[in-house]
């Protein structure tokens, strides 16, 4: 399982992020808060990013032929219909969303 955390940023610029050496990948959201009577009111989170990922992006042949025991993980992509997958920095794996998510080259 992996853990999150939260931080806020001013603009949501990937070339200014100074992520953390054991972050594999971060995505940014909007939030509307409030104050009210000297409290912090925080509405839901909205209008994410696709993630922003440190690694390399791979396909079911290559994690066939380049992961150890790579049972598990293609069963993981098959039932959700993923196609490419990233192995991140920390040696996990995220599935892929070409569409939205972008691969991090300062990994």
């Amino acid at each position: 399982m992996s853990e999150s955390s939260e931080e806020e940023v001013k603009e949501r610029d990937h070339t200014i992020i100074d992520a953390p050496k054991d972050c594999f990948g971060y995505r940014f959201f909007s939030r509307e808060e409030a104050e009210d009577h000297g409290e912090i009111l925080k509405g839901k989170n909205k209008d994410y990013s696709g993630f922003y990922y440190f690694g390399t992006v791979m396909t079911k042949e290559q994690v066939e032929k380049h992961v150890d025991n790579p049972d598990t993980l293609l069963s993981n992509m098959r039932i959700n219909n993923w196609d490419r997958v990233v192995k991140t920095r920390l040696g996990n794996f995220q599935p892929f969303n070409r569409d939205k998510d972008v691969i991090l080259t300062n990994v």
